[in-house]
């Protein structure tokens, strides 16, 4: 199932953005890219992952940026130690009091600026903060989508069962129609000869049994009623996948049994809609 999630997260002069992707695939592969420095929190991140996804093809990417703005200025506390004492021993020795201004410290290098490039642990933090605010999005729209499937699966079971309802309907009319071809048949080839009434109803019997698909019919509705139970489960899967194996042997059998046209084209508009559920279940993780 397809999925995008992304989060943006500053502390101080550092920043973090992190986005996954997930495009749908049979097996579950899981791919992170993390800053230098946080290598260690890939199995982690990807614990975090699975409890959300079941398969899936899931890129994972966390950046994390210094930003340009002004750096912090840093006392060197060695230096002004050193510093203060020669002030201290030099007051002693001339018996003069020293007033030091601003300019003064900074030529004599004790106040520096923290120019370093690696980010601080504190950063981790920020980072797994970053991860979760994504997972949560990342998992709402994987819902949204969810809820798109499955209503749009609901549709096509319910077409399903309506022209499963015409099937039923012209399958009635069938012995019917076969008993008028027939008494025209035999009329033609006979001259016009009488055919012996109870024989040519003992065929139409015979012909009503083979044509006969309410088995099939009734099978096919309590498999649309289980694959509607199972939508409302957690794990779809397999349980899913055998009843449209059935969904589909059930048209075949009513479609190779019956020679109505009608039933034909019902049989081919049904097939279509098991086709766009089945490729619909497949998305669904």
């Amino acid at each position: 199932m397809t999925g995008f999630g992304a989060a943006d997260t500053q502390w101080e002069t550092w920043s973090c953005q992190v986005e996954i992707r997930s495009v749908n695939q049979r097996f579950m592969d899981i791919r992170c890219r993390l800053p230098l420095g946080f290598q260690t929190l890939e199995q982690d991140f990807k614990k975090q992952i699975k409890m959300i996804c079941s398969r899936g093809k899931i890129d994972c990417s966390v950046r994390l940026e210094k930003g340009v703005g002004e750096e912090k200025l840093q006392l060197n506390p060695e230096r002004a130690q050193r510093y203060n004492e020669l002030l201290t021993e030099f007051e002693s020795l001339s018996g003069r009091n020293l007033s030091v201004a601003a300019q003064d410290l900074s030529s004599i290098n004790i106040i520096e600026e923290n120019k370093s490039g690696e980010p601080p642990e504190e950063c981790e933090k920020v980072i797994r903060d970053c991860l979760s605010k994504a997972l949560e999005g990342f998992q709402q729209m994987k819902e949204r989508e969810g809820q798109a499937m499955q209503s749009d699966i609901k549709l096509r079971l319910s077409s399903c069962a309506s022209i499963v309802n015409t099937i039923e309907k012209l399958s009635q009319d069938e012995p019917g129609l076969y008993r008028e071809r027939l008494q025209e048949r035999l009329f033609r080839l006979t001259d016009g000869t009488e055919i012996n009434p109870e024989r040519l109803e003992q065929e139409i019997a015979l012909l009503a049994d083979r044509l006969d698909i309410s088995e099939e019919v009734v099978r096919f509705r309590t498999h649309l009623e289980h694959m509607d139970d199972i939508l409302s489960q957690r794990e779809v899967g397999k349980k899913a996948e055998f009843l449209m194996q059935e969904l589909n042997r059930e048209i075949n059998t009513i479609a190779s049994k019956s020679n109505h046209a009608g039933i034909s084209q019902a049989s081919v508009e049904i097939k279509s809609e098991l086709e766009k559920i089945r490729e619909q279940l497949q998305n669904i993780e």
